[in-house]
């Protein structure tokens, strides 16, 4: 067995709450569409989808770390060794040396929206945030619980 494999019930737990996420984000696109066509527009086209995406997708994260299905059990500690520590900085030497050149590519180009109101940007960097937020605390109160379970008292 691999090291980061889920056994067989981590896995059942995870194809279960895959199959929930899915009907859920089919569910909610079906009813965003109804609510198109009846002439009701919460937020325009492409952030609609969006939006209900990663909300069924933080939905999913949250469920599947609250049931400890996300990664496998762990064998021994893994440790960063030398030739990781080298591979990152020579990709961050690479990206920093790339951004560096071609920053006078980018300075000049403009955002344009196509009307002076949109605000979808920022609705999706928003929402991205907050689920973000949301699936890292939860996962800090997993481990946090899993820690305290295997300190027996």
């Amino acid at each position: 067995m691999r090291r980061n494999e889920l056994d067989e019930m981590q896995l059942q737990k995870r194809n279960k709450i895959g199959n929930q996420a899915f009907m859920l984000l089919s569910y909610l696109l079906l009813i965003d569409i109804g609510l198109y066509g009846l002439g009701f527009r919460w937020l325009n086209y492409p952030t609609n989808v969006w939006v209900i995406m990663l909300g069924c997708m933080t939905y999913y994260m949250i469920r599947v770390i609250w049931q400890n299905s996300y990664v496998g059990p762990q064998q021994s500690s893994k440790r960063i060794t030398k030739k990781t520590r080298y591979l990152t900085g020579a990709v961050g030497f690479v990206a920093g040396v790339t951004a560096f050149i071609f920053q006078k590519y980018f300075i000049f180009i403009k955002a344009s929206a196509p009307n002076g109101d949109d605000n979808n940007s920022l609705i999706l960097l928003v929402c991205s945030v907050v689920m973000l937020i949301i699936i890292a605390g939860v996962s800090f109160i997993s481990k946090r619980q899993n820690k305290d379970d295997n300190n027996p008292l």
